[in-house]
């Protein structure tokens, strides 16, 4: 790999090459359920949310102001990010080890991750989190290395943006002061003003998601941390299993094989030759990634947790395999990885819009994005099929999910709201001052079927329903015509506001 003369434009060209890919994905591929549920946030313009900070709302009402409600202007900041974060990988491997080639491989590595390629034209907070996590990395070792006061600062600004993103962002903190703790060239930052300055800066930045969650029972704060650390849904040595086995498939086996093999081999030089590049990736990087494992003991670890953690392993693993020069059997290794998660990601892409892989479709992850929009033509079907008296003012949705996705088809035709919410505070759900325009008007409501009980479970509060079909949604391109989706269609001929006899979502228990 050393004899590649311009390691730059090599970057520059596979950097450039992901962003088409990704660009393609971004404008075809349909939006996932999360997707636009955070397109809803950006609706309700808020101090924070239920689920996570409020940045990603924030990015999205500038986004989709800029382009529009569509996919491109939902996704265009992921593809953004994803080209700053490579740029910024190979920058920092040439500022940190003063070698341009542990930056390119550092891009290649983060290039055939499936996990990251995913982060790249699909929208989540993970999207956003990854890229002042990555500054801020960027800049707290540039203040120390270069003793520069204003990196430092710019370091907090960062730090605070992260967890304006992400609370996951908050693990970086401890990591950081553990790192000038053990460097002893680097304790003198202790008696510094702007260490203590980039603190508060970035406390100050995230004083909006204390003050929303002060106002609301600190309800994210503790749904986050029952998510996270104490939803038994699995035996402790199952839950580590599912975590290994997820991290393995969405970093591709042989890059994630390689980033956990240069983690052990760089903590055994820390200990014979102690090295300040070394030691602030190892510290920044893997203790992450241990952390979720402990996790995955009490509850189940979701493939996109750990993601931040792999960002100083990435450039420790590319420094390791470009100073390796006399061991290409490594190098030969590293390059098959790429290249079969390179594949493995085009093969992904392909998936979306014809199933080459013969996989059930029921667990097809790419089977909802191929069949983006039908659900909404299908009940529109059902719909011009009623009599004009009889035509919904809105529709009724079970779970947040669903009716985010029928939310941003039916955006400035019928509003559409989710009914008698399982948590609470979300973007979604049908508020007493829209209820009250309703009543006495026909409304669809729309449940997960066939033969769901969601319909029961309403007992009538919001009027009588008529059943009026069922869709089954197959995945579209599919030789398998089994469903990917299957919701009943109801007809309630008056609204009646019931509101005031839904039992509050109970918070203590997620």
């Amino acid at each position: 790999m050393n004899s590649v003369r311009q390691p730059g434009r090599l970057a520059f060209g596979i950097l450039l090459a992901a962003f088409l890919f990704h660009a393609v994905l971004a404008l075809k591929a349909g939006l996932v359920a999360d997707e636009a549920y955070y397109w809803t946030w950006s609706l309700h313009p808020a101090l924070s949310y239920f689920d996570h900070p409020p940045m990603i709302a924030w990015v999205l009402w500038l986004s989709t102001h800029l382009f529009g409600v569509n996919r491109w202007g939902i996704r265009f900041p992921s593809l953004l990010v994803s080209v700053l974060i490579g740029y910024f990988l190979y920058r920092m491997g040439k500022e940190i080890f003063r070698d341009r080639w542990a930056g390119l491989w550092a891009v290649l590595l983060i290039t055939a991750s499936l996990l990251f390629s995913a982060g790249a034209f699909l929208i989540t907070p993970d999207s956003i989190v990854v890229l002042f996590f990555l500054l801020t990395l960027r800049s707290f070792y540039l203040a120390i290395d270069r003793d520069s006061d204003r990196s430092m600062i710019l370091a907090g600004l960062w730090f605070g943006l992260g967890l304006l993103s992400k609370y996951t962002m908050v693990l970086l903190g401890p990591l950081l002061v553990l790192f000038l703790l053990l460097d002893r060239r680097a304790r003198a930052w202790f008696r510094r003003p702007s260490l203590w300055l980039a603190g508060a800066l970035a406390f100050l930045l995230f004083t909006p998601v204390i003050l929303w969650n002060s106002r609301h029972g600190w309800a994210s704060f503790r749904f986050q941390w029952h998510h996270g650390m104490q939803a038994h849904q699995m035996s402790p040595l199952s839950g580590l299993g599912d975590y290994l086995g997820g991290q393995l498939g969405v970093m591709t086996p042989i890059v994630y094989l390689l980033l956990l093999g240069a983690g052990v081999a760089a903590g055994i030089r820390l200990f014979r030759n102690p090295s300040r590049p070394l030691l602030f990736l190892w510290l920044t990087s893997y203790p992450i990634l241990l952390f979720f494992a402990y996790s995955s003991l009490k509850a189940k670890v979701e493939a996109n947790w750990p993601v931040e953690g792999y960002l100083g392993a990435f450039l420790l693993t590319g420094a390791l395999l470009s100073e390796w020069e006399k061991r290409p059997w490594i190098r030969r290794t590293a390059l098959a990885g790429v290249g079969l998660g390179i594949f493995g990601s085009l093969l992904v892409g392909l998936q979306i819009f014809w199933p080459v892989l013969p996989i059930n479709p029921t667990v097809d992850p790419t089977g909802r994005m191929a069949g983006f929009g039908t659900e909404d033509r299908e009940i529109r079907a059902l719909e011009a099929a009623l009599p004009p008296q009889s035509r919904p003012v809105a529709w009724l949705v079970d779970g947040y999910s669903n009716a985010s996705l029928l939310k941003f088809h039916e955006y400035g035709r019928v509003p559409v709201y989710e009914i008698h919410p399982k948590r609470p505070f979300r973007t979604t759900v049908l508020t007493e001052e829209e209820a009250r325009t309703l009543v006495g008007k026909p409304v669809l409501l729309i449940q997960n079927g066939p033969g769901g009980g969601f319909s029961q479970e309403l007992e009538g509060r919001y009027g009588t329903p008529r059943f009026i079909g069922t869709l089954h949604i197959s995945r579209r391109g599919a030789s398998d015509p089994t469903p990917i989706l299957e919701q009943d269609v109801y007809l309630i001929p008056s609204f009646r506001d019931g509101l005031a006899q839904e039992p509050p979502p109970y918070l203590k228990v997620f």
